[in-house]
């Protein structure tokens, strides 16, 4: 007697596929996770070769790499980052950078690189990448250090620029002692971090850019409360969602890559409409947000629960999102 050749069921079917829904369900979590485990890690080792870097920079000229190149009369606005290539396996990039020139040189008329300066701040630097950050477009950011001046047209003729997700520590601005000196919360004071930037002398009423008032080099023996206790670099990842990203510091080749800490805790995004309202109520930058000029200056990142730092002994840790903010403006003091 021949037998029927076994067939599945419908309900048998249905309740294979139901399993296999399931199983993909518990297991697709656990597959983004392992993925974000080696992102993090990727990321923290960016962190460690940049620390090395500032280091090696140290060992060479006896001081850190100050926060801008900068004269008492033209302010460059070649970033401290710039000036690490060297050290980080980039000299073929840092040997063809005029630092003597300017930044936003050799541009067409949409402000579009061309040659010199202006291209090989084009250049996607990888370390100064972080993985979880998927963010590789040209930051459009206009950039009163490089022309020396304040007008709206900086703004609207944006230069085009690699992104950078890491930023230097200029100190912090919570404190009554750094908001007495920042005089008003004008962000471009001296600084108590470890790259303190050039103060800007303005002329008050046209606010064209008169000269510079610049810090004193920064070494090991000026962090008085510890290399361990003191962040010299964080990731500061932009949130903002606009073009062009009027908030977008992240530049490797620029002096705007270099941020103070101000009140607003780690991976915090405004209300505003830069950030498509990530927090809430839309308000257009024209109807004034003052959540924005505070916001441009924090800890950011695009890993769950917080960012990570490199701290002035080389070593990176994980700050969380709960960090307290006394505690982060401690972090960014090297006095204390």
């Amino acid at each position: 007697m021949s037998r029927k050749p076994y067939a599945f069921t419908l309900v048998e079917l249905l309740v294979v596929i139901a399993v296999i829904g399931m199983l993909l369900a518990l297991l697709l979590p656990a597959v983004q996770a392992a993925r974000e485990s080696a992102r993090r890690m990727s990321c923290s080792n960016n962190l460690r070769q940049i620390g090395l870097a500032v280091h090696n920079y140290h060992e060479a000229f006896e001081n850190f790499p100050p926060a801008m190149k900068a004269t008492k009369t033209v302010c460059q606005g070649f970033g401290w980052a710039a000036l690490t290539l060297p050290f980080i396996e980039q000299s073929n990039l840092g040997s063809q950078i005029d630092f003597n020139g300017k930044i936003i040189d050799e541009v067409d008329d949409n402000m579009n690189p061309v040659s010199g300066n202006a291209l090989l701040a084009a250049t996607l630097v990888p370390v100064f990448l972080c993985p979880s950050n998927s963010d590789r477009e040209l930051n459009e950011c206009g950039d009163w250090w490089t022309t020396g001046t304040k007008t709206l047209v900086d703004w609207v003729s944006a230069y085009k620029r690699a992104p950078a997700h890491y930023s230097g520590i200029s100190g912090e601005k919570m404190s009554d002692e750094a908001k007495e000196v920042d005089e008003n919360y004008n962000p471009r004071h001296f600084g108590n971090g470890i790259f303190p930037l050039p103060k800007q002398i303005t002329d008050a009423v046209t606010y064209e850019v008169t000269g510079y008032d610049l810090p004193a080099t920064i070494s090991f023996g000026n962090i008085t409360g510890g290399t361990s206790n003191t962040v010299m670099v964080a990731e500061a990842s932009s949130y903002e969602e606009s073009s062009p990203k009027q908030y977008a510091n992240g530049q490797w080749m620029g002096g705007q890559n270099v941020f103070l800490k101000s009140e607003y805790p780690i991976n915090f995004a405004p209300k505003c409409g830069h950030f498509n309202g990530k927090r809430g109520t839309i308000a257009h930058w024209s109807e004034g947000c003052p959540e924005c000029s505070k916001y441009q200056h924090d800890f950011r990142s695009f890993h769950p629960s917080g960012a990570y730092a490199l701290h002035a002994d080389g070593s990176v840790h994980f700050l969380s999102e709960t960090t307290a903010i006394e505690i982060l403006g401690r972090l960014c003091d090297r006095r204390e």
